[in-house]
């Protein structure tokens, strides 16, 4: 089991810079910034979660459709990836990014990317609850590539952050108890109770 991966480097301007990165998100989507107490909330959080020794390995951003969570996700990437940047690739960070979506079509037609991700130091799982609860044969073991990507990611303590549209009920009653188990001690969790930012026009 290895230790989580956290930022070390520019700690106090973290929370900065992470919105500076969740504002550039905002805006590649064609969207408003909008600086209201529930975002100010949320970042500090996140920015807090990515320094802090003592949160757990990962990060669950959870709540309804179209309120930052897909956002936060991203801009705390884009942020991994500009602290850590560098011309020697064994030195380089990069949270890798999939939808949930897509697991059940990877399986069975790229299981080694799977299994790339599977063992990513940093990884990104966006939209958790809409794949399909289907088992797949890989290399002829029966999964279900959810719950096999999370086991793994829970043996190792390794990074990950999950965007969801369910709450921690529902995704127990998706996944079942065990899986619930492993989330209440993998993740910490930022609920995101804020209405839609969709509807506000551009």
């Amino acid at each position: 089991m290895t230790g989580r991966f956290k930022i070390d480097r520019y700690v106090e301007d973290i929370p900065a810079l992470l919105r500076e990165c969740y504002m550039n998100e905002v805006r590649k989507r064609g969207r408003i910034f909008v600086e209201d107490a529930h975002t100010a909330a949320h970042l500090e959080k996140a920015a807090r979660w990515l320094v802090d020794t003592g949160c757990k390995p990962s990060l669950m951003l959870y709540g309804t459709f179209g309120n930052g969570k897909t956002t936060l996700a991203r801009a705390i990437a884009k942020l991994i990836t500009l602290l850590y940047a560098s011309p020697y690739a064994h030195e380089c960070k990069t949270v890798r990014m999939v939808s949930a979506l897509k697991f059940i079509t990877m399986c069975k037609n790229e299981p080694e990317y799977f299994e790339q991700l599977k063992k990513a130091e940093l990884l990104f799982i966006d939209d958790a609850g809409t794949e399909p609860s289907a088992i797949v044969k890989i290399w002829g073991n029966e999964v279900v590539p959810f719950t096999d990507m999370i086991y793994h990611r829970y043996e190792r303590q390794l990074f990950t952050i999950i965007t969801s549209n369910l709450t921690m009920p529902e995704l127990s009653a998706k996944y079942g108890e065990r899986i619930a188990d492993r989330f209440e001690e993998m993740f910490d969790r930022i609920a995101f109770e804020n209405n839609s930012y969709r509807k506000l026009s551009t």
